[in-house]
């Protein structure tokens, strides 16, 4: 993943932030603007946002909550940040969050075995078969799951998040049984075909993801970008899942009320998921003398477009609530998530 670059460029950020400023509009001393935004990440905590339009005063003690980062460790940074007159959000947050997902696959390394009557040992060599290919890959799942993260400074967020995955593979595969069945079951006189074979591989699935966010604003819009990895283990080894996420995300940001804002953003999504699915499937009563067709696969799965676009709103309540939801849609696959969030 970029984490390395997205994290030295945060740094570079940083490092611009003079030791006193004063709080104004537009450039500062040097020509920085400073780096802050909305964070508009499916973590959903609320970014660093700088004021509106002031003249240059000297900076000022502030009460409530506008005082509290700055007599903390968390944002590195964000004493500074607050002397220029932005505004910090609370540095830790902690938050549920759902997810739907359907995703279609491409099917890569199909092994199997076939046999007539019992199934195939679970020791028994999987091979690739031309005789055996795939057809239909689709999958439906739901996540439920609980997160944290962390302002490590003030425009780079870090976060961390467990859930439940759970739903199906669906997958369908064309048997050429004349290929595969010798003689007498399957002979040029009496042919068995081509069958197919739909099967469903349950997904239930623990879930960790690691992720990190840049965020750039001003007062009145936001970018941020974010890069995030999941591993998800099966406990039964019918499909563990691994993928790898970035997006990339904009738009306005409108003030409601005195610690209240309404941020709609669009942007691009990339999530690549790959699974592997293994288990045995049979036909049921085929043969004349009521023998099944039974198969044991093994096959590894990729999501066969990962790119997709987003739409989506955040709504920060108060400092200390955060709302999301997003749509993201792709080619061939569809993906749904809300966030609630609580910041202190």
């Amino acid at each position: 993943m970029t984490m390395r670059a997205i994290f030295a460029l945060s740094c570079a950020c940083l490092a611009l932030m003079p030791h006193m400023a004063r709080a104004q509009a537009g450039p500062l001393d040097g020509g920085d603007t400073g780096a802050c935004s909305e964070n508009a990440s499916e973590t959903g905590p609320q970014a660093p946002c700088p004021p509106a339009a002031t003249e240059a005063v000297e900076p000022e003690v502030v009460d409530g909550d506008d005082l509290r980062p700055n007599n903390r460790f968390f944002p590195i940074g964000g004493r500074r940040a607050i002397e220029r007159g932005y505004r910090i959000p609370e540095p830790w947050g902690i938050g549920a969050m759902y997810v739907k997902n359907h995703t279609n696959f491409n099917s890569q390394d199909l092994s199997v075995a076939v046999s007539k009557g019992t199934a195939p040992p679970e020791d028994v060599p999987l091979i690739p078969l031309p005789s055996v290919t795939t057809r239909r890959i689709e999958s439906d799942t739901e996540m439920a799951g609980f997160k944290a993260d962390l302002w490590l400074f003030p425009p780079v967020n870090v976060f961390i998040a467990i859930g439940k995955v759970k739903g199906v593979n669906e997958i369908d595969v064309d048997v050429d049984l004349d290929e595969l069945v010798p003689a007498p079951f399957c002979r040029p006189a009496k042919p068995c075909g081509t069958i197919n074979l739909p099967f469903e591989a349950e997904v239930d699935n623990a879930t960790i993801t690691l992720g990190t966010i840049l965020v750039y604003g001003s007062e009145d819009w936001f970018i941020s970008g974010s890069a995030a990895k999941t591993l998800s283990v099966s406990s039964k080894e019918r499909s563990d899942v691994e993928s790898t996420n970035f997006a990339f995300r904009g738009g306005p940001r409108f003030q409601v009320g005195e610690d209240s804002y309404v941020t709609p953003y669009m942007g691009a999504n990339y999530f690549d998921l790959q699974t592997r699915v293994r288990g045995v499937v049979s036909t049921g009563p085929f043969f004349e003398d009521g023998d099944p067709v039974n198969l044991r696969y093994d096959v590894e799965l990729e999501a066969s477009h990962p790119w997709a676009l987003l739409v989506g709103m955040n709504v920060e309540l108060t400092r200390h609530i955060n709302l999301q939801g997003e749509v993201q849609a792709g080619e061939r696959s569809t993906r749904g998530l809300t966030t609630v969030s609580l910041r202190f």
